[in-house]
């Protein structure tokens, strides 16, 4: 399992100072993380597009660490927050509003970073918390087929009802299999993991979701998928349910 990291700083120099410190840290321990780096609040919401840990810098010009923490949780309920301050009277503000995780001092030092990072990268993978679900007589992209296939459910990005095959698309981030199922019975069985239906036909994972623009939903692997204008209010509120349930 691979860790995606991602820290925001407006000083550079310091953004530097933390991302040397991770890629130590990373090749000391051999382990798998993918580490992105901004210099504003701006440019990740724009950029970032998957994310476990964010370590944010809270006094930034613009859209300060706490701010962008909310945005960021929002987005990604499952997120992690890491915050980077020299003003100690902020941690009681970031955690009342976003429930970091954890406060780094500046300057850093590389072991305190170390053990933050090692115990709540633990966290994540040990805490799977993915429950999985047995899907039956199923096809892969390439026509192979399956007795039965078991999925991790929030590995699956959405579900689309394809009506020439009258087939339930299940489209993960690398991989689309096919089987037989009916949308409506899917939406009662998955309404408890964080599943709804944006439009006749779609269920989305809601932990996969980018952005909503419109009636445009973007996902985390790119796809954009209508949200029917009947169903918006349903839907924004089942998304914000999920959002505070995860906060």
């Amino acid at each position: 399992m691979t860790v995606d990291i991602a820290v925001c700083d407006d000083d550079g120099k310091d953004l530097k100072s933390v991302t040397d410190i991770l890629r130590d840290i990373f090749v000391e321990n051999n382990d798998k993380y993918s580490l992105q780096s901004f210099q504003s609040a701006s440019d990740m919401l724009e950029k970032v597009n998957k994310i476990d840990i964010a370590i944010l810098d809270i006094s930034m010009k613009g859209m300060n660490g706490i701010d962008l923490g909310r945005e960021l949780k929002i987005r990604f309920p499952e997120l992690r927050v890491i915050y980077m301050t020299s003003y100690e009277q902020y941690c009681m503000q970031a955690i009342n509003k976003v429930h970091a995780f954890s406060f780094l001092c500046k300057p850093l030092e590389k072991e305190e970073v170390k053990i933050q990072l090692e115990e709540l990268a633990k966290e994540i993978k040990q805490s799977d918390g993915n429950p999985e679900k047995v899907f039956y007589k199923v096809s892969d992209s390439s026509g192979k087929e399956y007795p039965f296939i078991k999925l991790k459910l929030y590995s699956i990005v959405f579900f689309e009802y394809i009506k020439t095959k009258r087939r339930i698309a299940i489209v993960l981030e690398n991989a689309v299999y096919e089987c037989t199922y009916v949308i409506e019975q899917l939406a009662d069985e998955l309404a408890d993991y964080g599943f709804a239906v944006n439009c006749r036909g779609n269920l989305v994972n809601l932990r996969h979701i980018s952005k909503i623009k419109g009636y445009d939903i973007h996902m985390d692997n790119g796809q954009i998928l209508a949200l029917s204008q009947k169903r918006v209010a349903e839907f924004k509120e089942k998304m914000n349910e999920f959002i505070h349930s995860h906060v």
